[in-house]
């Protein structure tokens, strides 16, 4: 049964609701210092200031974070489609499939590699739960059941890259110039250009396998909805 265009709303409004909540959780925690730590690495980021002399670098590292963008755009295309549940356009379309894309790797890479060896710590608990967590799976679950579908094409998928690749030249260009990167396997000062550059290939490639899967994942999803007699997003 085809979901009603309520309902779509209501759940990308839930969507983007989880978002701004981690982003904004994560922000008044680094702008009012309310969960101090110690810098893991002297090249990593962190070690600022406390209070408001350290507030604009810390906010600064914490829009630098992966985590951070792929909020940002999920919050911003969930509130979009929120506001308007046809919205449509071919920019659009590849915002929606960053959207997707950027927050999935998020919750993978995070669980996977930096949560178990760096578990959060005070209320960045509820931050780091917000964002990697409960964050993307709404976000792909929403997907699945509430579209749109059909945004998926060989353009678009190449196309998304396109902002994971911005953040990966803005990351090593930034921590060039204050010596300081978001994470390990980006600290090019420890692990050298050559370490860090395939390791950064080898999550592209694989962000590459996932779009590919959600490719023929929302082809699949387009073609049912097509057969319940619903008009696909294409």
């Amino acid at each position: 049964m085809a979901l009603t265009d309520k309902t779509r709303r209501n759940l990308f409004g839930l969507n983007a609701l989880s978002a701004w909540l981690g982003f904004g959780l994560s922000f008044v925690i680094e702008l009012f210092y309310l969960q101090p730590y110690t810098s893991l690495s002297p090249t990593l980021y962190g070690g600022h200031a406390e209070g408001w002399p350290g507030a604009f670098s810390r906010i600064s590292d914490l829009l630098s974070y992966f985590t951070i963008w792929s909020q940002i755009v999920v919050g911003v295309v969930m509130s979009l489609l929120f506001l308007n549940p046809a919205r449509d356009g071919k920019l659009f379309r590849i915002f929606r499939v960053d959207s997707v894309l950027m927050i999935t790797v998020t919750g993978i890479v995070y669980n996977l590699l930096i949560g178990p060896k760096f578990p959060p710590q005070g209320l960045n608990v509820y931050s780091s739960f917000l964002e990697h967590t409960l964050t993307p799976i709404l976000t792909v679950v929403i997907f699945v059941v509430a579209g749109p579908h059909g945004w998926f094409t060989r353009k678009s998928v190449l196309a998304g890259l396109y902002l994971p690749i911005a953040y990966i030249f803005y990351a090593l260009i930034r921590g060039a110039i204050v010596h300081q990167y978001p994470y390990s396997f980006m600290d090019v000062i420890t692990y050298g250009y050559v370490s860090v550059l395939i390791t950064v290939l080898a999550i592209l490639v694989a962000s590459l396998i996932l779009l590919v899967g959600f490719w023929a994942l929302d082809s699949r999803l387009n073609r049912s909805s097509t057969s319940l007699g619903t008009t696909p997003a294409s």
